[in-house]
């Protein structure tokens, strides 16, 4: 048996991962490897360079019928990337240096393939919010992360990477006059001035709602990586976290204060990551009159949006490739 790669973290570094593994998969076509995810092996569902020699890590006996035999393990790490943690390159470029040994433009794009079911089940949810709250357009908003706890004052992140209570409650309500707004994230947290859903749908159908939709509001979660993998236009909020390796500046509207950045050093130093969470805080400190520039700035990009995009009929969007930090 030959190579193994094990793809740990949440889901938006397994959806960060999958140009690498295509790449990868394209360089060695006569080699016998798989890919081993913690807990998101379905992100890798449609493709057939990966969706067959994917498994997961509680499947029944991996180690003898996988490891046991393998020549090589690769367990890429982007944050052990000096070009990463120096905030010079994003996660698909640090997982294609980690797998692939380099990277350049041979390196494909963000993508998902979602399937036909998922597609409607996208539209569908589209529709329900619309059928709430009665309005032409629709935004996907996803405030917390999954660091965001429930505070006695409010919900607060620790880790900077969840959008402020404060702004995400001022531009529901500025937004809701004009838009409808589907909420995505935890149950808990949501204060029922958003369509939320129900039953939750999975994170496949995630993406296609978000596809579905005519834009994205998100923080440093899953959500803003399944909007760039789907082609949808966002706007990302972040503060303890760098644009340039969690996010994409070269297609969203990101949304930070105008103050020095900290880098971190997770995944190396816990404790250096915590003492730079504490000189970033200013960086959540949305003033007013910040929020209401985003706001107005967030308004345009949506009009400009549908001036300029035709959404794409139902059954041609499941063959296209899909392509989306």
């Amino acid at each position: 048996m030959g190579t193994i790669i094990v793809i740990d973290g949440g889901v938006g570094r397994a959806a960060a991962a999958i140009p690498a593994l295509l790449k990868y998969h394209k360089n060695h076509l006569d080699e016998e490897w798989y890919v081993m995810v913690h807990g998101w092996d379905f992100i890798f569902w449609g493709f057939p360079e990966l969706q067959e020699r994917t498994f997961n890590p509680n499947d029944k006996s991996i180690f003898k019928d996988y490891f046991w035999n393998a020549t090589k393990i690769i367990k890429p790490e982007p944050y052990s990337v000096p070009g990463y943690y120096r905030n010079e390159i994003s996660l698909r470029e640090a997982f294609d240096i980690e797998i692939n040994g380099s990277f350049g433009d041979d390196l494909p794009e963000m993508q998902l393939k979602l399937s036909m079911t998922e597609i409607r089940n996208g539209h569908r949810v589209v529709a329900e919010a619309k059928n709430h709250q009665k309005k032409n357009k629709t935004i996907v908003i996803q405030p917390y992360g999954s660091t965001a706890l429930m505070c006695p004052l409010e919900i607060f992140d620790d880790s900077l990477r969840s959008i402020p209570q404060k702004m995400y409650l001022t531009l529901v309500n500025k937004l809701s006059k004009d838009y409808n707004i589907i909420y995505m994230g935890a149950k808990e947290f949501h204060d029922g001035n958003t369509y939320k859903p129900e039953p939750d749908p999975s994170l496949r159908d995630w993406a296609a709602v978000i596809k579905a939709a005519d834009y994205f509001i998100g923080c440093d979660s899953c959500g803003q990586h399944f909007a760039k993998a789907v082609g949808q236009n966002a706007s990302v909020i972040i503060a303890g976290t760098h644009k340039n390796n969690v996010t994409y500046p070269d297609t969203f509207h990101i949304i930070e204060r105008d103050c020095e950045f900290h880098p971190d050093a997770m995944r190396i130093s816990q404790i250096q990551a915590q003492l730079s969470s504490r000189l970033n805080e200013e960086r959540i400190m949305f003033t007013n009159e910040e929020i209401e520039s985003a706001y107005q700035t967030i308004v345009q990009r949506i009009e400009k949006n549908k001036k300029q995009i035709k959404k794409e009929p139902l059954m041609k969007q499941n063959n296209d490739s899909l392509n989306y930090e």
